[in-house]
């Protein structure tokens, strides 16, 4: 079974990627945020030479942060030091950009670095549009001596709503999208981006979905508010952010409660940009993915926590698993959002669903 396990990019938790690997994982990505956590190339250059089968990738890069080039040669160098297991995560940076105070970027923008990054990593010549000129690019090293284009490059992308789905159609090998082990969002977005893929005049099953989820394995007598202290914290309120606006386009088939529900969580999360008391974008995001920041505490119900994440006990854990799968997911995948407590994280999936996959 594929099984992609995430997290930030730590630089001195090396180690998780190879126990991630030990537990039967099949992809480990680190996620990128410059103000926020370690580089992330830097992360799996090192995670590259501490493993031999698990693929290694960003999950998620952005177009604006790295202009394409640069994304491309970053992911064929990683791809030198794991020829084949390399793979390249990117969306528009709901955290990398937001943290900084600018806009994520636009999906045209996203097409369009998409279409160079890919060419560039077939070895083909293609045209980039930058500092207002366009030029023709290509690598230059015909000969794998600096970086390896050789052994495809997997492109992932997350995605949301009808254009995020048609270019993820249109370019993708896999599309990340936050979803919990509700089958009725599951086979909803399944089957917009079937929908999509025939559109862009591929085959069908030519972009896998995954589903990305927020994890906690139950002790005994521990509850779904333990779920929430104890493990993936401010998690899901990262799926409320990035599914309200798709949600709300399907209110009638999702249902009016869970739609409300997640929208006001992002809208309190966020805030209102125009209201001149809104705290400054560098105190929103100072305790981004560190855990649970209590002030969020009171917007994470139970209804969302059923709704977007994946946590029971062994069994139920298993069992959700399974249901996803049966729902329309090809592949499922957690981000584990508190860095201090992923080393036991990734020990209980390893126990409580890859072992027994």
């Amino acid at each position: 079974m594929e099984f992609c396990i995430g997290t930030c990019a730590k630089i001195d938790s090396i180690g998780l990627a190879k126990q991630a690997e030990d537990a039967g994982a099949s992809h480990f990505g680190v996620g990128e945020g410059p103000l926020l956590f370690s580089d992330p190339y830097q992360y799996l250059a090192l995670a590259a030479q501490q493993t031999s089968s698990i693929k290694l990738g960003t999950w998620v890069t952005n177009p604006l942060t790295r202009i394409p080039p640069v994304t491309a040669n970053s992911i064929a160098t990683l791809n030198a030091l794991a020829p084949g297991r390399t793979f390249l995560g990117i969306g528009t940076a709901n955290n990398a950009l937001r943290s900084m105070g600018n806009r994520p970027a636009k999906l045209t923008e996203l097409d369009n670095a998409l279409t160079v990054t890919r060419e560039l990593l077939a070895g083909r010549r293609t045209t980039q549009k930058w500092l207002g000129q366009e030029r023709e690019i290509e690598f230059l090293d015909h000969n794998g001596y600096w970086y390896n284009i050789d052994d495809p490059v997997e492109v992932w992308m997350s995605a949301g709503g009808p254009k995020g789905l048609a270019i993820a159609a249109k370019h993708a090998d896999y599309m990340t999208y936050c979803l919990g082990p509700n089958p009725d969002m599951i086979g909803l977005v399944r089957r917009e981006l079937d929908k999509a893929v025939a559109d862009a005049g591929r085959p069908p099953g030519s972009v896998k979905l995954v589903a990305l989820s927020w994890f906690y394995q139950l002790r005994d007598g521990e509850t779904w508010e333990d779920g929430i202290d104890q493990g993936f914290g401010s998690g899901p309120i990262s799926s409320c952010i990035t599914n309200a606006g798709f949600m709300n386009e399907h209110v009638d088939e999702l249902g009016e409660s869970i739609v409300k529900a997640s929208t006001d969580a992002a809208m309190a999360y966020l805030g209102d940009p125009k209201d001149p008391n809104a705290p400054h974008y560098l105190e929103v995001w100072a305790k981004y993915l560190r855990g649970l920041d209590p002030v969020h505490r009171p917007l994470i119900t139970k209804e969302l926590v059923d709704y977007w994440c994946l946590y029971g006990s062994p069994d139920e854990l298993l069992e959700k698993t399974q249901l996803m799968r049966e729902a329309g997911a090809d592949m499922v995948s957690v981000f584990l959002s508190n860095p201090f407590t992923a080393e036991r994280d990734i020990a209980d999936i390893g126990s409580s669903i890859l072992a027994r996959a």
